[in-house]
């Protein structure tokens, strides 16, 4: 039975690494990261469950204690301080929703499954799941690499053949997963297997086959045309090499000038593809070389022709450059992190806290009302959210597991070097010690490219899932010892064990259960979604009531219910049935009130509030004063935002309060002065209390800095005139 639990943990291991870079649906709200976050929490079940059998089958705490135990420890309880502290519980605990992952759940999951995977996992098992990610890798890059050549073009707004995502759903996510197994296909093709596997397939068949992965891989990468990608390639592989050819010449394993020329060979290798894909890709890095010198203008292809609804990189459309966006946005992360100094504004709370310090330029930028719910940064984002504890915790991980991998590099050196000389027969041990000596250095240098691309923006389950299982592979390689694998008959068992094995299996049986309920609530809730947004209240209600019966404590479906509920209520006083517009208007408020019990500083339940409230206020005058009180508080949590200064400006103009209309034109205006809307509103208004010749200056503003050719800003001068 032991032995059987073994084999459902490693399978379980297997699975994760195939199932969640590939699983996603067209079904969800979030089609990517849902799906994955939820094959995590499945996965984990699985295993945590088959790691407590056999706890219970071997009457003892089967615990490999490791290097990283203490600062991942330390990492959980930073994490877990913030979520008590936290300014949104909720969404501490299960991440923002529509990125998931994060969350104090996530974190608890990617933790369990380290220490899972150390306690249980022999080097065989662990090598057999690198080839199980090189498999997963290598499907993922293939459907990049289709896409790029429009395969599903159809399917995405976004114009994937110019930026490919594959499984992963952007590009730079997509660029950060394949970067982390380049370096692996390097090692693979040095030194592909041990002796006996040479009977099958000859050592130069298998060197071939890697040198292709290397090239599927990179190929793939330069179709992202991710820019801190290529930052995080170049980190990690010159890290690879420098360590592998430090390693050669002390140990001699390799003939230096076989390891020069193959270092020759795929570094020119790349370049071919990187020209081939061509400066279009990376516009700022095009920018930069132009203003060096290195090339000339005319030589970039950024004439091309892309696809109706495609959002171009930003420099190629004169939009803001994203190195610009970034800064403000950390410049905000900073904000917060003075105001939560020690434990932050809460695990994954930047949705939040970020609208409450946002700089005011970030107004001036082409995404000045995107909503960020991260820093672009994962270390600021830690900062932000979980303070100085959890970024230093966070930061202790990363600096020990590069303190351990560097001290055991050395050390395989030493051993090598000492016992070089030794007689013939003891070469196949030392040869197998070799591949793992070369193997460490590649798990680690794909490790490191994680951390370049996390500083340019943030992490996501499949990379997670390799941040902290990496060193997990690392640990359980460089072991000296296998774990023990003890067999035991049914009828060994004593009572209490059976008791407690039969109570294990409807435990993981439920949580899976859960996981499926979760599914399908999101699969309802974005029906509903999609529904309101089509104008289809009626349907989005019945949907969205589904989605809240399987899931009753995510607010995000109540607020979306409130919304329906509210213009329900309208359409039935329209049609002059009292009763039913009653009940709906309070299942509207009710579920509003919810919502923001449960999320109080979530700027879009405040947004879908003022909507609940204006809607009703078109069937009883006496919610008037409460969307406005609904604006000033969502105004207290975004004091800069020019959106919601404008919609209050056009509420009150509504409600026929023209002089508080105008002053909050003013203050958008004073907020964003390239704020388009807003003058031309305040134009509107000035002309309405007789104050033409103001309205003027605000209409030959538009016409003059913002746009030349506005024909309602032209029509209405001439009227003025």
């Amino acid at each position: 039975m032991d032995n059987f639990f073994q084999k459902i943990i490693k399978r379980g291991f297997y699975l994760l690494f195939i199932i969640v870079p590939l699983i996603l649906t067209p079904w969800n709200y979030e089609l990517f990261e849902f799906n994955k976050m939820l094959a995590v929490y499945a996965l984990t079940s699985i295993i945590v469950g088959a790691w407590i059998g056999r706890l219970i089958i071997q009457e003892k705490i089967i615990f490999k204690k490791t290097f990283f135990d203490i600062p991942l420890l330390f990492f959980f309880v930073s994490q877990l301080l913030s979520f008590l502290v936290s300014i949104d519980k909720h969404t501490s605990f299960w991440g923002y929703y529509s990125r998931f992952h994060g969350g104090l759940l996530s974190t608890i999951c990617y933790l369990l499954l380290y220490w899972a995977f150390v306690s249980n996992m022999d080097k065989k098992s662990a090598l057999f799941s690198i080839h199980c990610s090189l498999f997963t890798a290598t499907v993922v890059a293939l459907y990049g690499i289709a896409e790029h050549f429009g395969i599903d073009a159809h399917l995405w707004v976004q114009d994937v053949k110019t930026r490919v995502f594959s499984t992963l759903g952007q590009p730079n996510w997509l660029a950060a997963y394949l970067i982390a197994f380049l370096p692996l296909t390097i090692h693979f093709s040095l030194k592909p297997v041990e002796k006996r596997t040479t009977t099958v397939v000859s050592i130069s068949t298998l060197r071939l086959f890697y040198v292709f992965l290397f090239i599927l891989f990179s190929l793939c990468f330069l179709y992202t045309k991710s820019q801190s990608g290529l930052l995080g390639l170049w980190v990690s592989l010159t890290f690879f090499w420098l360590i592998l050819f430090l390693a050669n010449l002390k140990t001699k394993l390799l003939q230096f000038k076989f390891l020069f020329s193959y270092f020759l060979f795929l570094t020119f290798l790349f370049l071919i593809l990187f020209s081939t894909v061509g400066f279009s890709g990376f516009p700022e890095i095009a920018g930069r070389l132009e203003k060096m010198g290195l090339i000339k203008k005319e030589g970039l292809p950024v004439e091309t022709s892309f696809k109706t609804g495609y959002q171009p990189p930003a420099l190629e459309i004169g939009g803001t450059a994203s190195g610009k966006i970034r800064k403000i946005v950390w410049k905000g992360a900073l904000e917060i992190w003075k105001h939560y100094p020690i434990f932050g504004s809460g695990v994954e709370t930047f949705a939040y806290s970020y609208y409450n310090f946002r700089p005011v330029e970030h107004n001036l930028v082409s995404e000045w009302d995107f909503l960020y719910n991260k820093a672009h940064n994962e270390y600021l984002n830690f900062l932000a959210t979980t303070g100085i504890v959890g970024l230093g915790t966070y930061l202790f991980f990363i600096g020990s597991f590069i303190s351990w991998t560097f001290r055991k590099i050395s050390n395989f050196q030493f051993l090598i070097s000492k016992q070089i000389q030794n007689p013939k027969s003891q070469l196949d041990q030392l040869e197998i010690r070799s591949i793992r000596n070369f193997l460490l250095p590649s798990l680690f240098s794909g490790w490191i490219s994680i951390l370049i691309t996390n500083f340019f923006g943030f992490s996501v389950v499949p990379v997670a899932l390799l941040f902290f299982l990496i060193p997990a592979f690392c640990v359980v390689l460089s072991e000296q010892t296998e774990p023990r694998i003890m067999n035991y008959k049914p009828s060994n068992l004593k009572s209490y064990q059976k008791i407690f094995l039969i109570a294990l299996f409807p435990l993981v049986l439920y949580l899976l259960f859960f996981v499926l309920k979760l599914w399908r609530a999101d699969y309802y809730y974005a029906q509903g979604e999609r529904l309101n947004k089509t104008g289809q209240p009626a349907l989005a209600f019945q949907s969205l009531l589904k989605a809240i019966d399987l899931n009753k404590k995510e607010p995000v479906y109540r607020n979306e219910i409130a919304e329906s509920a509210a213009v329900l209520a309208l359409a039935f006083s329209q049609q002059n049935d009292a009763t039913s517009a009653a009940n709906f208007a309070q299942v509207a408020l009710s579920q509003s009130e919810q919502a923001l019990k449960t999320s109080p500083r979530h700027l879009n339940f405040w947004k879908g509030r003022i909507k609940v409230l204006y809607s009703l206020s078109q069937i009883n005058k006496e919610f008037s004063p409460l969307v406005i009180e609904a604006f000033q508080n969502a105004i207290a949590l975004a004091p800069t935002d020019p959106k919601l200064r404008y919609n209050l400006g056009i509420i009150y103009g509504n409600f026929n309060q023209k002089d508080q209309a105008i002053q909050n034109f003013q203050k958008a205006i004073e907020l964003k002065p390239n704020y388009k809307d807003a003058r031309f509103a305040l134009a509107m208004y000035l002309k309405d209390i007789g104050k033409k010749q103001e309205a003027k200056e605000q209409l030959e503003y538009i016409l003059k800095n913002i746009s030349q050719h506005d024909s309602p800003s032209s029509k209405l001068l001439k009227e003025l005139e």
